[in-house]
């Protein structure tokens, strides 16, 4: 008799070993809400007076090196056991309202049309979770390289910002891994908007707008003449001056030029939407050849800002 309980309780935990095993495996997907364990008053940076009346534009690019974008972290089961925890979302939108809020909470003037961009790229965004018979332990790490730039490729400073948390909960527990996330978030970005070289840039920073292509004006040979007291009116037989094609003169760029002015920026961590808009706004004097696709391939240039670029040949 004891013998067949010995069997049913053994039976039993192998059952549940294995069942176990097979939810490890599972990824642990999360809806990544801002949850921090800090109380957010706890956490504020020190802004020098003045800060809080020049507004400013926050751009967002995701530069971590994973496998996919919805990747977050990893945890760990029974074992050796492993499974991954993914976003059920995209990132940069949630880090984008996410330090919009809080620099909001902490005083400063958040203003997508502003000319003063602090460009942030997440290199790190990862949670871990390491199980234990007693619960798990949860750890996070973010971190945030930035530039603070203006519109016109003009850059002022640049650093980055880090951020960690940690706490205890359950094992697979979405919230737990939500909570620390938050907490290595908000650090990092009270970290950075407290920054002693990013305030003092900001503070004496003249921000320039977006340089807007202007259409050359027709030279004097192609203009109207006119003459004192009376109009000279050309003849139909008398040849018009062709009208000039966009050239160097006018400011317009060869597909080169713009790609030595792109890396040049990219060079300085200017994010994505930066380049983005700072290419729409120039002239191409020609077309892109095969060759210059190839360069411009061949660079690293982010395909977003490609696509900008082409649509800027005439």
């Amino acid at each position: 008799m004891r013998n067949l309980r010995f069997i049913v309780v053994l039976a039993t935990a192998v059952v549940l070993f294995a069942a176990g095993s097979v939810l490890a495996g599972e990824d642990l997907i999360i809806p990544l809400k801002f949850i921090p364990t800090t109380s957010p008053g706890k956490v504020a940076p020190t802004l020098r007076e003045g800060i809080s009346n020049k507004p400013i534009a926050i751009a967002i690019e995701d530069a971590r090196q994973v496998k996919t974008k919805d990747l977050v972290g990893q945890g760990t089961g029974a074992g050796d056991d492993t499974f991954r925890i993914r976003f059920a979302g995209f990132l940069p939108s949630y880090l984008k309202t996410t330090i919009q809020d809080r620099f909001g909470t902490w005083g400063i003037q958040v203003d997508d049309k502003s000319s003063l961009v602090l460009a942030i790229k997440v290199t790190r965004f990862h949670v871990a979770e390491k199980h234990a018979f007693y619960g798990s332990i949860f750890t996070a790490e973010v971190q945030l390289p930035w530039t603070l730039a203006d519109r016109a490729g003009h850059v002022f400073a640049s650093g980055t910002a880090l951020g960690t948390g940690k706490t205890k909960g359950r094992w697979r527990n979405p919230i737990n891994c939500e909570e620390v996330l938050a907490d290595a978030l908000q650090q990092a970005a009270a970290t950075a908007a407290g920054d002693a070289t990013l305030q003092e840039a900001w503070l004496a920073a003249s921000p320039q707008a977006a340089p807007v292509a202007v259409a050359a004006a027709a030279p004097a040979s192609a203009r109207s003449k006119v003459a004192v007291g009376s109009a000279i009116v050309p003849s139909r037989d008398t040849p018009r001056a062709a009208t000039p094609r966009t050239s160097a003169a006018n400011g317009a760029k060869t597909p080169s030029q713009l790609l030595a002015e792109v890396t040049k920026l990219r060079r300085q961590q200017l994010g994505t939407p930066v380049l983005v808009e700072f290419v729409s706004k120039q002239t191409l004097a020609s077309g892109f050849s095969a060759n210059d696709l190839v360069a411009w391939k061949k660079a690293g240039v982010p395909e977003p800002v490609m696509q900008a670029a082409l649509q800027r040949a005439p």
